[in-house]
């Protein structure tokens, strides 16, 4: 996403500061379950019921948006974390996504996390009348190479186009994946359910902006159309005190109905079966 002012430092640490330790049992399957709301005020990993493990990742995460670290130091300190408490994986699981003390793994934890507060920070500096006038649509372009790239994005995209309106929206056949700022595609489209990147774990697919000229060329708005800033609730948790944010997605989890806190804090799946342990 290139727009023509510094990169959000600002905006991006504050999405990444805000947010609440969520210790979990859940999967990833299970996760995907919980609202936006949820997501964009929590800091979570599939099946990490340690509060310490999170704040370790919540730590590096920090550090590499503010552009203080790299990946590699941030790794090696969730990696001394976990060494300290005696975790071992599996043999089944050693190497691989399962393993909470893998490259794979830690990478994919820290660079979600940091992309997505980043990705905030881009889209909230981008609700700006003047540059939404100026670059009222977003093309949807491949940012970063892969060994092996997905090859389903354009069928995803005219899916999720199908899914909500095709107005404004290019249909990939043309050759371009475009849409105006703040059509419902962004948001089908991304597996977190957000308008900004990423857009999927491990996705080198990302966004770039689409001058008045381009979008009108391509069909997706007229010359006077205008396009106004967006406002969302999670803002205004960035003014809150840390105990009112952690209120705030306590109550939003047990209003969701995916799942309940146990006795020591943890939240798993399915309802509380009322004896204040698990299910």
């Amino acid at each position: 996403m290139n727009y023509p002012k510094p990169m959000p430092f600002k905006e991006a640490l504050q999405a990444s500061h805000v947010k609440t330790l969520l210790p979990t049992s859940m999967t990833s399957a299970q996760l995907d379950q919980l609202s936006v709301d949820v997501r964009e005020r929590s800091r979570f990993s599939a099946q990490v019921r340690s509060a310490l493990h999170l704040d370790a990742i919540d730590s590096g995460v920090n550090r590499l948006v503010a552009g203080d670290s790299d990946l590699a130091t941030q790794r090696l300190a969730v990696k001394d974390f976990l060494r300290g408490t005696g975790y071992m994986p599996t043999p089944e699981t050693r190497g691989g996504l399962q393993d909470f003390s893998s490259d794979a793994r830690i990478n994919l934890q820290l660079l979600t996390n940091a992309q997505q507060a980043q990705g905030y920070g881009w889209w909230k500096q981008g609700q700006d009348q003047v540059l939404l006038d100026a670059f009222p649509a977003r093309k949807f372009v491949r940012v970063e190479s892969r060994l092996v790239p997905r090859t389903d994005w354009p069928a995803r995209w005219n899916a999720a186009r199908a899914a909500t309106t095709t107005d404004g929206a290019t249909d990939s056949s043309t050759g371009v994946m475009a849409a105006l700022v703040g059509h419902p595609i962004w948001v089908e489209l991304n597996r977190f359910r957000t308008e900004w990147e990423p857009f999927d774990f491990g996705s080198g697919m990302g966004t770039e902006d689409m001058s008045r000229a381009k979008a009108i060329e391509a069909g997706l708005i007229e010359r006077d159309t205008q396009i106004f800033p967006q406002e969302r609730p999670f803002n205004a948790d960035l003014k809150a005190t840390p105990e009112v944010r952690s209120a705030t997605v306590h109550a939003l989890l047990e209003q969701s109905g995916v799942g309940h806190f146990d006795e020591s804090g943890v939240y798993v799946y399915g309802p509380s079966d009322g004896s204040g342990g698990n299910s």
